[in-house]
């Protein structure tokens, strides 16, 4: 499950509501990896449960109490000696991020109270429970030493260093309008990103819904006036909902694999395909609500879709490197100006000059060259030429990796979208095997012999006499776009977005208005952003579609084309898949 710095300060509001002011009568550690407080209220008691098993921490008042162990660990023992009979005075959100810190007044040796911190890490694989006396680390969950990490050591003794804080504006206390300059302000390449990077407490989970909230397509790169007017205003909503809490309803979102994904606190209108959402009454109930779920085996489709997700990072990290190294390789007109300048004044020089000044024969102005002394005038010359050849070489290697990374992203792009759309078994295998074909994937076990499994594509009938083929995967674009279709039927996909190749073949003189219509929908359903409104879909006849030599299934180049603007309509496309 993954938290949003914004749901934790719905969390922490909550804790402190039922914790604040309570003792600490007992310290238990159910398993290595939790940790479990009893508090003593003014009328009763309550748990505070933390547990960092299954690397998704949790942390809440549960409902049920785990059971204790009979031989406590040494970190539980300490916390004992320490804790117990502490009362708790403060639990505060560092920020919108995810570290949470309870202060424990305790009475010391000299009856003076002494304030003591448990301070708890909610961040994912690299969770932690740390306890801390005057800024000093007494002992955590999980020592963290120098060969571990050079940057923060969380080790017995040492100074408490808090992990970097997040940059950019609350999203729950920055006026709206400063969140909207930001954005303006901002280089990254779609406005949804733009959100993510200008503020804190939010993903992209929070960053789509607000932008669905806003009626916005979130692959936007700049917004209308109009369009960040809207988004101000879901961002004001936002803050108004959050501000409400921790009384108001949450909603859990739920993954196919029966998980609570995260916890939202309004009604999600962007769900993933397979996921549903669930209200409940508070933050807590949610949080007791996500142990109860039981998780189904991960199915095949997920896990594809977790390959190509890394694969994906991995290369959208490789490109700054690349594009960093043709900024280097990019000296090469440099290295040959010095060597054409030195050889036209090859007579002015000798050999053990270590530098020289000549006038640069392509702008006449003074230009300081370093010699090698050992070298004649010529042979510093042919120096300065290897360089320039060297470099030359450099940059169009670069160059053609920076084209193929980027070829290879926009290829996993249309897998991963081939991926969200698939519904049956046979397409899920196809797409495995086409990343197996791709050297993405290893292929497992004993080859089966016969045929390799086969899906169909969609097909739709529209009417007797137009019917649509639609694509489900990039084997399926090729087989409807150059196996089905002829020369004058059209052709539609999303324009710039991945997504199916979808066929419109009629035997009327020309196409109904309305069947282009929904083969527009249906292109914009079966995409990327099938969830988004006003989806740009491109429409050509077959003819003008063409693929390059070489190029990777379900990839072409098209020309004529006119651009439709489609919304998905649930309600709509469901009745057309069932004609």
């Amino acid at each position: 499950m993954n938290l949003e710095g914004l749901t934790l300060h719905i969390l922490t509001n909550k804790l402190q509501t039922e914790l604040l002011g309570g003792k600490i009568y007992k310290v238990f550690m159910p398993s290595h990896e939790s940790l479990l407080l009893l508090v003593k209220r003014e009328r009763d008691t309550a748990a505070l449960l933390a547990d960092f098993s299954g690397g998704s921490p949790m942390l809440y008042l549960p409902d049920n109490l785990p059971e204790r162990p009979e031989s406590p660990p040494a970190f539980c023992m300490l916390l004992r000696k320490h804790l117990e009979e502490g009362r708790i005075t403060r639990i505060e959100q560092s920020g919108l991020d995810r570290i949470i810190t309870i202060d424990i007044d305790t009475i010391g040796t000299a009856r003076q109270i002494v304030t003591k911190q448990l301070i708890f890490e909610l961040t994912g694989k690299n969770s932690n429970i740390i306890f801390t006396e005057n800024g000093l680390i007494a002992d955590s969950l999980k020592h963290v030493n120098k060969a571990m990490s050079s940057f923060r050591q969380i080790m017995p003794n040492l100074p408490y260093l808090a992990p970097p804080q997040q940059t950019g504006l609350s999203i729950l206390t920055a006026p709206a309008s400063a969140i909207i300059d930001a954005l303006r302000n901002s280089d990254a390449k779609t406005s949804l990103a733009a959100l993510i990077a200008v503020t804190t407490g939010i993903g992209k989970t929070t960053a789509a819904e607000l932008f669905a909230a806003a009626g916005i397509d979130s692959s936007a790169e700049t917004l209308t006036a109009d369009e960040e007017k809207r988004l101000a205003d879901a961002v004001t909503s936002l803050q108004q909902i959050v501000g409400q809490q921790p009384a108001a309803p949450v909603y859990a979102v739920i993954s196919r694999t029966n998980q609570v994904k995260t916890i939202l606190p309004f009604e999600p209108q962007v769900l993933e395909t397979g996921c549903s959402a669930k209200q409940l009454v508070d933050i807590n109930s949610a949080l007791n609500y996500a142990v109860t779920l039981t998780p189904i085996q991960l199915p095949e489709q997920e896990t594809l879709q977790k390959l190509v997700a890394a694969e994906s990072q991995r290369l959208e990290k490789k490109l700054p490197v690349l594009e960093k190294d043709l900024l280097t390789a990019d000296k090469a007109e440099t290295q040959r100006m010095i060597a054409d300048t030195i050889m036209a004044n090859i007579y002015q020089l000798s050999k053990g000059q270590s530098s020289c000044q000549l006038l640069n024969i392509y702008d006449g102005e003074p230009l300081e060259i370093q010699l090698s002394p050992l070298l004649s005038p010529t042979e510093n010359a042919q120096a300065y030429y290897k360089r320039y050849n060297k470099y030359k070489r450099a940059q169009s290697e670069v160059q053609n990796q920076i084209e193929t990374t980027r070829e290879m992203l926009d290829y996993l792009a249309s897998i991963d979208a081939s991926l969200t759309t698939a519904s049956t078994k046979n397409e899920i295998a196809e797409i495995k095997q086409e990343l197996i074909t791709a050297g993405l994937l290893q292929p497992q076990g004993k080859k089966h012999k016969g045929q390799p499994p086969k899906s169909e594509p969609l097909l739709v009938k529209l009417s007797d006499e137009t019917t649509l083929y639609i694509g489900k995967n990039n084997k399926q674009n090729d087989y409807v776009t150059f196996s089905l279709a002829r020369g004058k039927d059209l052709w539609f996909h999303t324009k710039n977005i991945p997504g199916s190749h979808v066929i419109l073949k009629t035997t009327l003189p020309q196409a109904a208005a309305s069947d282009i219509d929904a083969a527009a929908m249906l292109a914009a359903y079966f995409s990327k952003s099938r969830s988004d409104s006003k989806v740009p879909v491109d429409c050509t006849e077959r003819r003008f579609v063409k693929k390059p030599n070489g190029a990777k299934p379900g990839f072409v180049i098209y020309t004529d084309q006119t651009t439709y603007y489609a919304t998905p309509d649930e309600t709509v496309i469901q009745k057309l898949l069932q004609k």
